[in-house]
């Protein structure tokens, strides 16, 4: 099957049972599950609200990112409250065996623990999850955010009234 517009229209239209059948389980958080799209691709399913609200949180901090701040984060392909398609990494859990990982050795650039703190504080992510092992993956060779839709307390006042504020606004456009 061709990965195209179709395609995401199409694992969207699933239901979560559908999901759960056909796809092999990877492993889940707190308001996410994660599948193996069996074709170098995951999808994240929101259990609940929570979940939508990680998920457009994640959307929004990789569409919002600047291209220095993306080499940092997984790639995702699809959005929707519901769902996130992303580019498969190897989860970095298969090769360090610790809870968390010192952002000075996660990646190779000079700078890269500086920008990858900036980028936390920036969007507001929750600290504790940036430095988690099970938040990185390594995709094509380098290591990236598999895991950045969770935000600290002040992140998640920040994003509420950002997302009541655009849901206002496009309410008065209409």
């Amino acid at each position: 099957m061709n990965i195209d517009n179709d395609y995401f229209q199409h694992l969207e239209s699933l239901e979560d049972k559908e999901i759960r059948k056909k796809y092999k389980f990877l492993g889940e958080g707190i308001s996410r599950r994660v599948y193996d799209l069996n074709n170098g691709l995951v999808l994240k399913l929101a259990k609940d609200r929570e979940g939508h609200y990680q998920n457009r949180i994640e959307n929004y901090v990789y569409t919002t990112a600047s291209e220095e701040q993306k080499k940092y984060l997984c790639p995702i392909l699809y959005y929707s409250p519901r769902i996130v398609i992303m580019k498969k990494a190897k989860p970095l859990t298969d090769t360090i065996n610790s809870k968390t990982l010192d952002l000075k050795t996660v990646r190779n650039e000079d700078r890269a623990e500086d920008e990858i703190n900036a980028l936390a504080e920036e969007f507001y992510l929750y600290y504790d999850d940036v430095i988690a092992v099970n938040s990185w993956g390594n995709l094509d060779g380098v290591n990236v955010l598999i895991d950045y839709g969770c935000t600290s307390e002040t992140g998640d006042l920040y994003y509420h009234m950002l997302f009541w504020l655009y849901e206002v606004n496009k309410s008065e456009r209409n």
